[in-house]
């Protein structure tokens, strides 16, 4: 009877001490700034901060075609062709789909996206500008309960030339 007693009171500390290590995430409530990367259409640093329980700030800086090699007919000159720089901004409105050890949110927002293209490149200006509208799913967890990992697409219209583009990234962010 005593050795139940002790394995109950060891198994009671044990379920509260891993009832407050599973406390809920507090991705955009006592953490409102997350900073990361993403992996996609561009690939970059990511950031968001929340202005509201329901509103964010996103931005990103993305990089693409560094290093892309292109050669002229003749295959005698080769050399990099561009490089791709892009900031965007974007106001997120979220809201939750489920709660639990994992919590799960979608979102929906409009920005716009600014491109920088640098070197011989294939288009014929240097930059341009895009309206964007991202929509995603953003996983929270509770342990840890300052990690971010999301989803997006987001369809662009460019409009320099008049051109509808596709965006899409695969992200993590760490709060504080």
């Amino acid at each position: 009877m005593k050795r139940f007693v002790m394995n109950a009171f060891v198994a009671g500390l044990l379920v509260l001490a891993l009832a407050h290590a599973a406390r809920a995430t507090e991705v955009g409530y006592s953490r409102k700034i997350g900073l990361g990367v993403a992996l996609g259409d561009p690939t970059g640093i990511v950031g968001k901060v929340w202005v509201s329980q329901t509103n964010a700030v996103d931005f990103g800086l993305g990089f693409q075609h560094y290093g892309w090699r292109r050669c002229d007919t003749n295959g005698l000159r080769c050399d990099y062709a561009y490089r791709e720089f892009s900031m965007n901004v974007d106001y997120l409105w979220q809201s939750n789909l489920v709660k639990g050890p994992l919590q799960l949110d979608w979102h929906i927002g409009v920005g716009g996206r600014l491109y920088s293209f640098g070197g011989d490149n294939r288009y014929e200006h240097d930059f341009d500008l895009g309206v964007r509208m991202p929509v995603g799913l953003d996983f929270m967890f509770h342990n840890p309960n300052f990690l971010e990992v999301y989803v997006e697409i987001a369809p662009a219209l460019l409009i320099l030339p008049l051109y509808v583009d596709l965006e899409g990234a695969l992200g993590v962010r760490l709060y504080f």
